[in-house]
């Protein structure tokens, strides 16, 4: 299994073609619901979207949200093009797109209510720096919401994967990764001093017709078995058809850490009247 490199503009335009219109939108979804439980429809916010990519979970805020104000970044040029391309189709003007890394995120100090990243978490370089980078762009009381890929995600098909394939199922460790980098985002987020941490798993399950289908998006996320040879993924194909007559149904399990930051102590009251001699 192949990993793009999503900051190129082939891989931008790969992730905007096929987890941005597949996956990152129904996982937005859960993050605008959380969002919703706290929000009414005049308070103003301003809201970060951490590594938006294509603006995926930015846009759908700006547009539920006309009253927030919301500043979109990501390190890739191409991602924030093909953001900025978009908010102008949708005529929102409460969003703005900015090339940033992670790493050094140049925005105004305790300047934002919420900080919202859609699955780019696993993909930090280093996530421990970049989660204190957060923690200090988020105002006294804010919050953060984060969500990245569970360690159940896809399990049906790595089952098959491995039943057929045995230990040659090893050629998806890039992918798994990107599971185990996901695993720090608790801790991260306690080192970097953020408090209340709260923790949500939701199972979406995607279904397809056959085999073929199966092995067709897992091609198109991350070329799956390009290289394998035919008669390996002839009998991917098979196991899944003969398994499952009525269709493939697999899961991606999303795992949304939300985490507040504490307030501001408040100032000691200043004394009154004389002091004692």
């Amino acid at each position: 299994m192949h990993i793009p490199n999503f900051k190129s503009e082939e891989g931008s335009i790969l992730y905007k073609n096929t987890v941005g219109r597949r996956i990152s939108p129904r996982v937005a979804k859960v993050i605008l619901s959380h969002v919703a439980q706290n929000e009414t429809a005049s308070t103003r916010r301003d809201v970060l979207d951490l590594g938006c990519g294509p603006g995926v979970l930015g846009l759908s805020i700006a547009a539920q949200y006309p009253q927030f104000i919301v500043t979109a970044v990501d390190s890739s040029d191409v991602m924030i093009a093909l953001g900025k391309e978009e908010a102008a189709k949708q005529n929102l003007s409460n969003i703005d797109f900015r090339t940033m890394s992670v790493e050094k995120i140049d925005l105004e100090r305790k300047g934002y209510d919420l900080v919202l990243c859609n699955l780019a978490f696993p993909f930090f370089p280093r996530p421990f720096d970049s989660m204190r980078e957060v923690y200090e762009v988020v105002r006294p009381g804010g919050t953060v919401f984060f969500t990245v890929p569970g360690r159940q995600t896809w399990e049906e098909f790595f089952d098959v994967t491995t039943l057929v394939l045995g230990d040659m199922a090893m050629m998806a460790k890039p992918f798994l990764s990107k599971f185990t980098q996901a695993e720090m985002l608790p801790n991260a987020m306690a080192a970097a001093g953020f408090e209340k941490l709260k923790e949500v798993r939701t199972r979406l399950p995607f279904h397809f017709e056959n085999g073929q289908a199966v092995l067709d998006f897992f091609s198109e996320l991350f070329h799956l078995l390009d290289y394998a040879p035919e008669d390996i993924k002839e009998e991917m194909i098979n196991a899944i058809d003969q398994g499952h007559p009525n269709g493939f149904t697999m899961h991606y399990e999303v795992v949304l850490l939300s985490a507040q930051r504490p307030q501001m102590p408040e100032s000691a009251p200043e004394l009154s009247g004389k002091p004692h001699l």
